[in-house]
């Protein structure tokens, strides 16, 4: 490898080049209504309007967006001569669009237009004459032919009456040719091919069918499919279960008086259970991975019940009662990413008391997402995310937000501190482990929390209060780590030599009850900083030791589940090891102060093989300390510590160092990733970093300046890649798949079960979890045959200082019955 000068910045091509910055909020702001939003596989957003500048840059009526609400640079500025209302992804990765315009780009295309996937028309597929009215509704099908519905009564210079079928190449499909009569302004297209039409219109083909009507795969009218509304049909979503949401301005449906939204059987007639009773109209309706449904429009009450414009309903129709965005204007356009956050398009200056123009993200909570600036007045050390996007820290800090907490504290997912949550420790945390039940394990320095005895070790409730169910033995020094086993019990690491008066030098384990495990006792010369449980139970230890389980071990050991020392592991580091990792193939990560390992040159970062040896096919190499990683789903890995330069790949030069001042990515190869760049990245140490499950990175340190913005001591970086996640059932297994930029899993996923899906209900359910290529396989369980049930995902990610801290990571979905594939509102 050749080393260079250090390069203060490298220039890359503006369609490689990424930014992370600390104003992490989301905020794009159209000046003008947005009608539209399409969410693409790769979590980027095209949005459709009657906008010309979103994200202050021109953009006439169609933008794309990145993940973090930036312009999309690869996707090329195509202005559209009026409003787009549709917008449709094609498999291909093609786009179509419609509304009401005469032009796009430099052609002239009428209502309806295809571009590719770069943005650019696409004119090998353009419409001699376009469509001759608006363009309201498109649905891609899966053979990448489009379904267009409107006032149409021509396109492509045939006659179709209010709707129309493209073939994947554009050309009208001349062999579908239903005709309604009145305008067409939804389509929901079903797994078995069927489509479902709403509008205005009151017959299909000549046979009376009032705004809601359902056509078989050829075009022809469903015989048995005939609900009846008595107005307009805006939106209609199929559930996993094949039942039907339709909202529009309606008052009665199949017979009865539902107004404005209503659910459907299968078979089209009305679900008499489900009745929210809206009382202004319903424009748009999502569903999320839990069942829950999204529904925007023009209301203001639901259920006799405060909702403007947006708001959100349980399976059962009743209103959720923690979801209250409030938006000051209509919702037309509802979209859910992959990560659970809901997109909201309309005609609005403000959403939960946030000026959000147009456009706005929201929590899952249904909080806006916005810039992330809590300010600690001490370091932070241990960070974590709560399975509901809350965030965990701990360190030496007194005070966050302005407001006292001493040494741990909770924050909402826009960063606002948790009010009910103040446990207050008298010394430093510096590990927090949440488990699945929702309790918190806390370490660190403190003799007291809660205002009770409890030294170093403590089990705190969901609230804060300390469980006075769990009193570990004292520890007469400090604890530095966690770690969780796949049995509950708890392995600690730290400079203590006794617990509870027994000796134990640096290294114990507590049974889930917090007694002493007595059998595990190996013994370390010197701090234990770090510990990770590999998926065969083995534990790898990192440290300040240079003796462990009484035979020489440099820094860095593997110990057997009982303790004893793996004899055929000795890596042999030459200074400290601060944080270890278990990679998914087993491939283990460290990171500390060494510069060799093995008498191999691996300069504060580097991977080894099952083995212990160096992996000479990882090439991470920084200038300085690394003190805390978080390794992403696709590989990537976070640094942080006290660096300033980090080693990256050019193909002209080979190994160069480039400026990176104390937080960097790597590749999974160990180079730099050279697109990752926070400006001027942070002007004081980075002791944790975690990763949220929607990609952005939570940063905590003894910074007060990071990525070119003043931050206290914490910050949390956007990120423009999506962190993409799916669920689905094959073949009586369970598939999680993940990718991108959200965190990898500590340990394999556990799933629980719910009949009724309320919280709390959860139990775990038996299984058999395997590692597969993108994710996790999970086989063994059982849902009995009929019926609904909610099924939880819960998986484990770590970071913070000594990768010493651990939050959860749950994705709940819908399953129905003997359902052998279905789609989890992710997708």
């Amino acid at each position: 490898m050749t080393l260079l000068a250090v390069l203060a910045g490298v220039a890359l091509p503006a369609s490689l080049a990424r930014a992370q910055s600390a104003d992490d909020g989301y905020d794009p702001s159209p000046n003008g209504a947005v009608r539209t939003l399409a969410v693409q596989a790769d979590g980027k957003l095209i949005v459709g309007g009657s906008f010309t500048q979103i994200g202050g840059q021109p953009r006439s009526r169609l933008a794309r967006l990145r993940v973090d609400g930036s312009l999309d640079p690869d996707f090329a500025e195509t202005p559209v001569g009026g409003t787009v209302f549709a917008v449709t992804v094609l498999p291909d990765g093609h786009i179509v669009i419609g509304g009401i315009f005469s032009q796009v780009g430099t052609c002239a295309c009428n209502n309806i237009a295809r571009l590719k996937p770069d943005g650019r028309l696409d004119e090998a597929a353009f419409l001699p004459g376009g469509a001759d009215a608006a363009i309201y509704a498109l649905a891609a099908l899966p053979d990448g032919k489009v379904l267009v519905g409107g006032n149409l009564t021509r396109i492509g210079g045939q006659a179709h009456q209010f709707i129309a079928r493209l073939n994947a190449d554009g050309s009208v499909d001349a062999g579908f040719s239903p005709r309604a009569g009145g305008t067409v302004l939804s389509f929901a297209v079903q797994p078995d091919g069927k489509a479902l039409v709403g509008g205005t219109f009151t017959w299909i083909d000549d046979q009376t069918r009032n705004r809601i009507a359902r056509l078989n795969a050829d075009g022809s009218l469903d015989a048995g499919f005939h609900p009846v509304a008595d107005a307009a049909v805006y939106d209609i979503v199929v559930q996993p279960d094949g039942k039907l949401l339709v909202g529009g301005i309606f008052t009665q449906i199949g017979g009865a008086v539902r107004n404005r939204l209503a659910r459907l059987d299968a078979n089209g007639a009305l679900d008499a259970g489900f009745n929210p009773d809206v009382n202004g109209s319903v424009s748009s309706v999502a569903l999320q991975a839990d069942g829950s449904a999204l529904v925007g429009g023009e209301f203001t009450q639901i259920n006799g019940q405060a909702r403007h414009r947006l708001a959100r309903l349980h399976g059962n129709g009743t209103l959720d009662a923690g979801f209250n965005p409030d938006a000051d204007g209509g919702v037309y356009g509802l979209a859910v990413q992959a990560d659970g956050k809901v997109l909201v398009g309309g005609f609005f200056a403000g959403i939960g008391g946030v000026l959000r123009g147009n456009l706005a993200r929201l929590h899952a909570d249904g909080s806006v997402e916005r810039t992330f600036d809590p300010a600690a007045n001490n370091n932070v050390f241990a960070a974590a995310v709560q399975a509901d996007g809350k965030v965990l820290v701990g360190g030496p800090f007194t005070q966050l937000g302005g407001q006292s907490r001493n040494r741990l504290a909770r924050l909402d997912a826009d960063g606002a501190l948790d009010a009910g949550f103040d446990p207050n420790a008298n010394d430093w945390v510096r590990s927090v482990a949440v488990l699945s039940s929702g309790k918190l394990l806390v370490a660190g320095d403190f003799t007291q929390i809660g205002g009770q005895s409890r030294s170093r070790i403590a089990r705190l409730n969901e609230n804060g209060a300390l469980d006075a169910g769990f009193n570990p033995p004292d520890a007469n020094g400090y604890v530095y780590s966690m770690a969780l086993q796949t049995d509950g019990k708890v392995l600690v690491g730290g400079t203590f030599t006794q617990l509870g008066g027994h000796p134990r030098n640096r290294l114990a384990r507590l049974d889930a009850n917090g007694a002493l495990d007595a059998g595990f006792n190996p013994g370390a010369d010197n701090v234990v900083g770090s510990i990770a449980v590999q998926a065969d139970g083995k534990l790898l230890v990192g440290g300040y030791f240079t003796q462990i389980g009484g035979q020489v071990r440099n820094r860095l050991a593997r110990l057997n589940a009982d303790g004893t020392l793996d004899a055929g592991f000795n890596p042999d580091a030459n200074d400290v090891v601060r944080s270890v990792a278990v990679l998914p193939d087993g491939a283990l990560l460290v990171a500390g102060d060494f510069t060799q390992i093995g008498g191999v040159a691996a300069r504060h970062v580097a991977r080894l093989k099952p083995d212990g040896t160096v992996d000479p096919l990882f090439h991470g190499n920084a200038n300085g300390i690394v003190r805390t990683m978080a390794v992403q789903a696709d590989g990537r890995i976070l640094i942080g510590g006290d660096f300033t330069t980090v080693v990256a790949w050019f193909p002209i030069g080979g190994g160069v160092y480039v400026r990176r001042n104390r937080l960097a990515r790597l590749e999974p190869d160990g180079w730099l990733d050279t697109g990752f760049n926070p400006a001027d990245g942070a002007n004081g140490a980075v002791t944790a970093i975690v990763l949220q499950p929607d990609g952005k990175a939570v940063v905590g340190g003894a910074f007060t300046q990071i990525a070119g913005a003043a931050r206290d001591r914490l910050a949390r970086l956007s990120t423009d890649e999506a962190a993409v996640q799916s669920v689905s059932v094959e073949a009586g297994a369970m598939f999680w798949r993940r990718s991108g930029t959200g965190p990898e899993l500590a340990r394999p996923p556990v799933l629980w079960f719910s009949p009724s899906g309320n919280p709390g209900s959860f139990v775990p359910r038996g299984s058999t979890v395997q590692r597969v290529a993108g994710g996790w396989r999970i086989q063994g369980w059982f849902i009995p045959p009929e019926g609904s049930y909610s099924v939880s995902v819960r998986g484990s990610a770590s970071g913070g200082v000594h990768n010493a801290s651990s939050g959860l990571i749950e994705t709940t979905v819908r399953l129905f019955g003997h359902d052998v594939i279905f789609r989890n509102g992710f997708e």
